[in-house]
Order: C-alpha cells, then sequence, then structure tokens
C-alpha cells in the first residue's frame, strides 16, 4: 500500500468513480483536488488525487497525502510535489479494504498547516463481478475468476445464465 505518480492499471469492468474534492487557499496558493476511486481485484482498491494548483505570488510545491482505511491511520506520503507552476498533478494510492470499509484520504498542503489538511471519505466499492466460492477442505472460501489469454492469466468477470438471462 503506497502512493505513486504511475497509475495502476485497472481490470476490466473497472473504472474511476469521483468520490469527492477538496480546496485550500491563502494569499499565494489555491489548491483543488478532485479524489476518485477504482476496484482492483480481489479486495484490492486505488485512489487517484488530481491536484490543480494556481500559484499568486510563490512556486510552492509541498503536497501532503495520507488514506486511511478502515480507522488505521496511513503513512504521510510527502515525497510527490505538487507543480511548481500553475497547473495539474496526479497521485495514486494502491491498497486493500473489503467493501463498505470507511476510506479517509487526506490531501493538502503541508503537515504543520494543519488548515490546509482536508479529508474526502467514501466506502471501498464492491468487488467486481459476482463472487465465486469454492469449498476448500470443508469451508468454502472467495475466489478469483481467470481466464488464460495467448498464455497469460487474465482477470475474468463470470457469469450465470439465470431464467433465460445472463447476470
Amino acid at each position: 500500500m503506497a502512493w505513486s505518480r504511475t497509475a495502476p492499471e485497472l481490470p476490466s469492468g473497472s473504472e474511476w468513480t469521483q468520490v469527492g474534492t477538496t480546496s485550500w487557499g491563502n494569499n499565494n496558493l489555491e489548491i483543488t483536488s478532485v479524489v476518485s476511486v477504482a476496484r482492483l481485484n480481489g479486495k484490492d482498491f486505488a485512489v487517484q488525487v488530481v491536484e490543480t494548483r494556481r500559484h499568486d505570488r510563490y512556486n510552492f510545491t509541498d503536497l501532503y497525502l495520507r488514506c486511511d482505511i478502515g480507522g488505521v491511520t496511513g503513512t504521510p506520503e510527502t515525497g510527490i510535489k505538487g507543480t511548481s507552476g500553475n497547473g495539474s498533478t496526479t497521485a495514486y494510492f494502491t491498497g486493500e479494504a473489503a467493501a463498505g470499509v470507511t476510506v479517509d484520504v487526506v490531501v493538502g498542503f503541508r503537515a504543520d498547516i494543519s488548515s490546509s489538511l482536508k479529508t474526502v471519505s467514501f466506502t471501498a466499492p464492491a468487488p467486481l463481478g459476482a463472487t465465486i466460492y469454492l469449498k476448500v477442505g470443508g469451508v468454502w472460501k472467495p475466489a478469483q475468476v481467470k481466464v488464460k489469454v495467448g498464455g497469460v492469466w487474465r482477470d475474468a468477470v463470470a457469469k450465470i445464465k439465470v431464467g433465460g438471462t445472463w447476470k
């Protein structure tokens, strides 16, 4: 679970869904952040933060990011810098949470300027597709559905025909 400037590959059936925005400003700088979430495979999910800055006097690049999952405070990320000119920066977080778990994304300018720290809260999205269970040693366990395409295993969405309709 970490922040990065590199976008994760979204599996088939997943897409970015906006879950909130934050804004902060002073006499020198205005920051707006758009927070989106996408489900990855299994319990994995990704957060996308697109931060847009307008500098009025100074080119501040400090950026504070943190993702708290299920009440557990995440590790702050301060190594990713915002744009030094007017423009935007995109950062990504990948983590793990079951559907319905509360996720808090904290976005800000600097930790020592607490007024700049804004939180977007949402619940982790539902898993992709239907959940398939296999009985292993007498215990039902969730399983991932995969299909081999050209020698490479890829995620697949399981469907079942019920009353003539695929679900």
